[in-house]
């Protein structure tokens, strides 16, 4: 009788142990790293970015079918609309600009995931300089080279990196336009 009553217990431990006490397994955290920009002809300073995107602070996948797939393990440090915005701001940083009035510049993001179909970073969305009623699309799609999240951050970071590129590259058009 306790040999018939053990066995089936033995088993569902065992069974149950196996899904219960899977091993820990660390949630890694990553930020934006830009690299060199041309700094700016005149300051800006780059608002929060409104995120229209699915993406929050969870890394994301969007898989042909559109299905999304959301990392458990890998996370951005900040969510999206105030990682871009800071990593913006870094990135644009001018030697003077304690000394004068940053231009403000307002943003939405659209996009901040990888494509699956693709193996590429998608950074969509659009910005608006202080004066005017233009709006600026952007659209950089940055190549994932491996199957892992230090590749999507480095993609991430490229194609913020494009995204500073063009608001320098305006600043400057801006600054001539405007002598």
């Amino acid at each position: 009788m306790n040999r018939m009553i053990l066995l089936p217990v033995f088993l569902a431990v065992t069974l149950l142990t196996g899904c219960v006490f899977e091993s820990y397994r660390p949630v890694a955290e990553f930020d934006l790293v830009t690299g060199e920009v041309e700094p700016p002809v005149c300051a800006l300073r780059i608002l929060e970015f409104r995120n229209n995107s699915t993406s929050g602070i969870r890394l994301q996948w969007r898989d042909p079918s559109g299905r999304v797939i959301r990392d458990p393990y890998n996370k951005w440090v900040l969510p999206p609309e105030q990682l871009v915005a800071r990593a913006l701001n870094l990135a644009l940083l001018r030697p003077d600009e304690q000394s004068v009035t940053p231009l403000p510049v307002e943003g939405t993001l659209e996009e901040f995931e990888v494509d699956g179909s693709a193996h590429q970073f998608r950074l969509t969305g659009s910005w608006k300089p202080p004066r005017g009623d233009r709006e600026f699309r952007f659209s950089f799609s940055v190549p994932v080279e491996e199957d892992s999240a230090d590749a999507v951050a480095r993609a991430a970071g490229e194609a913020v990196r494009r995204l500073a590129g063009q608001l320098s590259q305006w600043s400057r058009a801006e600054n001539r336009s405007g002598e």
